[in-house]
Order: C-alpha cells, then sequence, then structure tokens
C-alpha cells in the first residue's frame, strides 16, 4: 500500500517534538506528487510557496532544515527516522555544492542586480528575524549552484564585502548565449574589466558585481559563439 506522504515546515528539535507538534508543522496541503521535479534527487519545487521542499530520512537531516526554517516532506511513518549514521539505505548518495554566500550591502540593491542586470531568478526572500532575510538568487532555478546574499553586520564582514577572492575571479556565470548576456548586462550598467576574447575553454570576459567582486561570464567551447568574434 502506498505510504501517505506529509508535508509542511520542519519543525525544531525533530527529535524531542512529539508526533501531534510533527502533525502541527507538517500541515501542508500540497501533495508531494504536485511539486515540481528538480535536478537534485529528494528536492522538489513548490510554485505556491516559491521554495524547494527537501525530502527527509534521518534527524539529522530533518534538524538542519528546522535551522533554515525548511520545508519537508515525511512519510507518515516518520517514527522511523534513521539516525545519519545508521545503516545505509538502498539509495545511492548525491551530493552537490547547493549554495555560496555573498556580501552584500542591503539586500534589496542586491536583488536588483541579480535579478535585473544578471537576469538571475529570485529562489527564495523570508524574513528571518530583526533586519535578517534569507535571500537566495540563481541564474536559474534548480540548475547548479545559488547565492545567498547575505548583508553584512560587522565590521569584518563589511570589510571582506567586494573582496572575498583577494582580488581573483571569484565566480564563474556559464552561459549558452554570451553575446546576449553580455549586451544586457552591458546596457544595464555591469562593469566589463576587459573585451570578450576568445580563449580555448570558451568566450570569457572578467566583469565586476555590484560589490566589487571579480566574475567571468564564459561560454564554454563546444556551444556556438553567441555571435561575438574572438
Amino acid at each position: 500500500m502506498k505510504k501517505s506522504i506529509r508535508i509542511g515546515r520542519a519543525p525544531g528539535a525533530p527529535q524531542e517534538q512529539s508526533k501531534s507538534d510533527h502533525d502541527e508543522s507538517l500541515s501542508c496541503s500540497k501533495p508531494w506528487d504536485a511539486l515540481e521535479k528538480t535536478s537534485t534527487p529528494g528536492v522538489r519545487y513548490c510554485g505556491d510557496c516559491r521554495k524547494n521542499v527537501l525530502w527527509v530520512d534521518t534527524r539529522e537531516q530533518m534538524h538542519a532544515a528546522a535551522e533554515q526554517a525548511r520545508c519537508i516532506a515525511i512519510t507518515d511513518d516518520n517514527a522511523r527516522l534513521k539516525d545519519a549514521d545508521a545503516s545505509p539505505t538502498s539509495s545511492p548518495m548525491t551530493r552537490q555544492l547547493a549554495t555560496v554566500t555573498l556580501l552584500v550591502r542591503d539586500y534589496d540593491e542586491a536583488i536588483r542586480f541579480f535579478t535585473e542586470a544578471l537576469r538571475f531568478e529570485l529562489v527564495e526572500d523570508t524574513p528571518r528575524g530583526p533586519g535578517k532575510r534569507w535571500v537566495v538568487v540563481a541564474p536559474a532555478r534548480n540548475a547548479g549552484a545559488a547565492l545567498l546574499l547575505a548583508k553584512a553586520v560587522t565590521d569584518e564582514q563589511a570589510a571582506s564585502i567586494g573582496k572575498q577572492a583577494g582580488g581573483r575571479v571569484f565566480l564563474f556565470l556559464h552561459t549558452t548565449d554570451f553575446a546576449s548576456d553580455h549586451a544586457h548586462m552591458t546596457s544595464h550598467g555591469v562593469r566589463f574589466l576587459e573585451a570578450p576574447r576568445q580563449e580555448a575553454h570558451g568566450m570569457v570576459a572578467v566583469f565586476l558585481d555590484l560589490c566589487g567582486n571579480r566574475w567571468d561570464l564564459l561560454q564554454p567551447a563546444g556551444t556556438d559563439s553567441g555571435g561575438l568574434a574572438p
């Protein structure tokens, strides 16, 4: 018989919660099968909340999701949650770099830059207490790593804005249409430090984000030229 699947906000300190607490937290009426599949196994996207939903198998996974105020999916027999060091299941372990923190001066300023000048998607913008927000942007939803836009709150953090790689190229933005992205970014005030150049690995140009970090805009070799001559 098919197991019932419950979805909702991960309850805090899951190993200490009662079953009724689970029932209260996991109260979303959206079925798992109705969520949009992503490229990551065990993660689906809810179009209503505009957030990812994580499939949870262990107490440690639930606790980590609760700390980040994430939504989870769990089978109705949640009493069978395993410890992370329990015997392995038949499913292979999968890992990926999910999110990279980028220090910024202001949330809204950074959101405008990434969604307008770089045409990123705003994946999540959730309040996290007085003056704090969980803001995630990505070039495309569920396609590679995303950026957590973190507002600097200490002098040390503020001093690191724009210098997270010590002056080297920090992040690499891959594209399949260099010409389109280059033209759009230039028209929106993005500062390129050089003219586009053809290298063995593809068409590339270095640009600065709104904080001064260096990026490569790169169209890997083997794709269309993007309309720009070497």
